[in-house]
C-alpha cells in the first residue's frame, strides 16, 4: 500500500444561494433526507446542481459532495487495503435559495429540513487488513465539525497518523491484541482500534440540524 494525499480540499463557505424553479421545490421528493451524514435526496441534488457544485464523484452509487482524500496508488487488494477515503461537505442555504425555501415552506413545511441545515465539514477514512488467515477492519474514522478551521485541524491530525503509520506493522500489532477487542460490539471495536492508533474516537459525527 502506497498512500498519497490528493489535492482535494473542503470549500470554506459552503452556502447555496442559487434558487431553482418554484414547481420543483414544491413537487420534488424530500424522502431519504440524511440527518446524520452527507447523502443528498432528490431536491437537494437539484439545488447543488443549480449552484454548480460538483456531485458527480460516485462512491458505491452514493450522491453527495464528497471527493477523494487519501488514495493508494498501488491499489492494493491484499494486506492493508483502503476501503474508502473521503472529504465530505454539507451545504446550507442562503440568499435567494433561502428566501424561496422560507416562502414556500408555508405551503410545504418539510422544507424546514433544508432551512435547518448547518454547514458541516467531514472526513471519512477506512483501511482493512486481509490475508489468507485474517480479515478485519483495521482503522476506520469518521469526523464532522461545524467550524471550518477546527475541521481542518482534525483533518491535518488524521493525515499525520494515516500517512506516517507503518500499516502492516500496525495490523500485526492489533491482531496480536485480538483478545482485547474481538468480543466488543461493532462500534466499540472501531473505537478500540482508533484509540490504539492515537485517534480519540472512531465515529465522531454531528447531526445536520441546527437546534
Amino acid at each position: 500500500m502506497q498512500l498519497v494525499l490528493t489535492e482535494n480540499t473542503h470549500p470554506e463557505i459552503p452556502i447555496i444561494t442559487s434558487s431553482i424553479d418554484t414547481e420543483l421545490i414544491l413537487e420534488t421528493s424530500m424522502q431519504y433526507f440524511d440527518k446524520d451524514g452527507y447523502e443528498l435526496n432528490h431536491l437537494e441534488q437539484l439545488f447543488y446542481n443549480a449552484a454548480g457544485i460538483d456531485i458527480s464523484e460516485q462512491h458505491l452509487h452514493h450522491t453527495a459532495h464528497h471527493v477523494s482524500w487519501i488514495r493508494d496508488v498501488s491499489n492494493s487488494e491484499s494486506g492493508c487495503v483502503i476501503d474508502h477515503s473521503l472529504i465530505n461537505t454539507r451545504w446550507s442555504y442562503g440568499g435567494a435559495a433561502r428566501q424561496d425555501l422560507l416562502r414556500l415552506a408555508e405551503q410545504r413545511p418539510i422544507l424546514h429540513k433544508l432551512l435547518s441545515i448547518v454547514p458541516k465539514w467531514g472526513i471519512d477514512f477506512s483501511v482493512d487488513y486481509v490475508s489468507e488467515n485474517d480479515c478485519m477492519e483495521l482503522f476506520h474514522i469518521e469526523l464532522d465539525r461545524f467550524d471550518f478551521d477546527l475541521a481542518q485541524e482534525y483533518k491535518q491530525r488524521a493525515e499525520e497518523i494515516i500517512l506516517n503509520t507503518d500499516w502492516p506493522d500496525a495490523a500485526q500489532s492489533i491482531l496480536a491484541k485480538r483478545d482485547q477487542w474481538h468480543h466488543l460490539p461493532s462500534d466499540d471495536q472501531s473505537d478500540w482500534k482508533a484509540q490504539y492508533m492515537g485517534w480519540h474516537r472512531a465515529f465522531d459525527n454531528r447531526k445536520v440540524f441546527q437546534e
